[in-house]
């Protein structure tokens, strides 16, 4: 009896396989690399406007600092009426005739007399030795530099994050495709059990248990994919973006390379060290507005009064010492040196903090490489206690609760081997990154 039931149970299974067989294949399912994901968050992240703004603002004030050592040009235009400052022809001592301009006294006729004085000039001042614009353009290179570096460190949150969700996505997506191999293993059993007990090999018990396995697996692949769903929409949020829907992640991630290596700057401590350089060279600055200033002044016109029209022009130097400001400049120095050995602190102790983490992501790699040999070990084992169980029951001589702890087992076992995988992956990708 057990011979027939055997080759009953083998008839269903070799029938199910030439249904999957000839059943119309479905569309292949979109391959979603993490790199792609990054790509498409650095693209789509709407926080990058602030950024750039940011970027734009620190390069314009770099340009507005180096405007300052050219030398600059404006146009003065006046015209008024008013009383008095006519136009006399008098002669000098020398014997020349000269015009000059000349209020009438109040006592004459002519002193309330409204006249038209007018004056058009262009100005010139270029400066020849001027500290502060050079300590100011130096400043302003230094914050836009802290400011690249801030960009680039934002980006690297956007990249974590990213990788983070992307992780998670890859194990709930190999948890969920275990659920749903559970699933239709213990419908099969369920079907197998119901043949058996139809032939009166098996008590009519036995279907009540296969059906709650089959319930019990429905309900664990029921949340395998809603945790599927929560973790793919956390990716999305990530990213930026909808996936595709029949999108799949990578699982090659899980099996990347130990051995390659890339060489990138940690932004976030370079944004430190940068601001605190910019910081000195603000105080350096402030310094400078205690030194003198060197410049030649230009200006050339006309001039008139009514209908009387004078040339103007004048070159020269100009030299500008600044003698009290009453502290502000010290003081404004001190704050900036002040803001200096803060940022140099904290720059200190995000290095420290990023040894740490680099140390922690090795030992994690290497406790996970270390496992990994365990868990595939564990799941081998694991399938060979399925077959076993199954083998047992086919001849009668076990039970499906042997069966169902046995496949329980397994399904444990490779839930197990992908979480150390992905925390492998984990940390081979935050070593890179160092």
């Amino acid at each position: 009896m057990n011979m027939v039931c055997n080759w009953t149970n083998r008839l269903v299974a070799l029938g199910a396989t030439i249904v999957g067989l000839l059943a119309p294949e479905g569309a292949a399912a979109e391959v979603v690399t993490l790199q792609e994901l990054e790509e498409q968050a650095l693209r789509n992240q709407a926080r990058w406007e602030a950024v750039d703004a940011a970027t734009t603002e620190a390069d314009a004030e770099v340009r507005a600092a180096r405007a300052q050592k050219m030398p600059s040009f404006w146009m003065n235009v006046m015209g008024v009426i008013a009383p008095g400052s006519d136009v006399e022809r008098v002669l000098t001592t020398d014997g020349r005739e000269v015009n000059v301009r000349a209020s009438p006294t109040v006592r004459e006729t002519t002193a309330f007399r409204p006249n038209a004085r007018y004056e058009g000039t262009i100005d010139m001042r270029a400066p020849l030795y001027d500290g502060q614009t050079r300590a100011s353009l130096k400043a302003a290179e230094a914050y836009r530099a802290a400011a690249l570096a801030s960009a680039d460190a934002s980006r690297e949150t956007v990249l974590a994050m990213v990788r983070a969700a992307y992780l998670d996505w890859l194990a709930t997506h190999l948890d969920h495709g275990f659920a749903v191999t559970a699933l239709t293993d213990a419908k099969q059993q369920r079907e197998r059990s119901a043949l058996r007990v139809d032939d009166g090999e098996r008590p009519p018990s036995e279907l009540d248990t296969a059906r709650y396995q089959e319930l019990q697996a429905e309900l664990a692949a029921s949340d395998a994919n809603a945790r599927l769903d929560a973790a793919r929409r956390l990716l999305e949020s990530a990213v930026g973006t909808e996936l595709p829907p029949d999108a799949t992640p990578d699982a090659t991630l899980l099996s990347v390379d130990t051995g390659a290596t890339r060489s990138e700057k940690k932004w976030d401590i370079q944004a430190l060290e940068l601001r605190r350089d910019a910081a000195r060279k603000e105080a350096e600055m402030h310094r400078k507005t205690r030194v003198p200033v060197l410049a030649i002044i230009g200006r050339t016109g006309i001039a008139g009064v009514n209908e009387q029209v004078f040339p103007m022009y004048q070159l020269g130097l100009n030299l500008s010492v600044p003698l009290w400001d009453g502290g502000r400049a010290i003081s404004l120095a001190h704050a900036a040196e002040a803001r200096a050995v803060e940022l140099d602190a904290l720059a200190r102790d995000a290095r420290l903090e990023r040894t740490d983490e680099w140390t922690e992501a090795r030992l994690e790699r290497e406790n996970a490489e270390a496992q990994l040999v365990i868990a595939d070990a564990l799941v081998t084992v694991s399938e060979k206690r399925v077959g076993q169980a199954e083998a047992s029951y086919d001849l009668g001589a076990g039970d499906l609760e042997s069966v169902a702890n046995a496949r329980a087992a397994l399904r444990e076992a490779q839930s197990r081997r992908v979480e150390i995988q992905v925390a492998r992956a984990d940390a081979v990708l935050r070593l890179r990154a160092e």
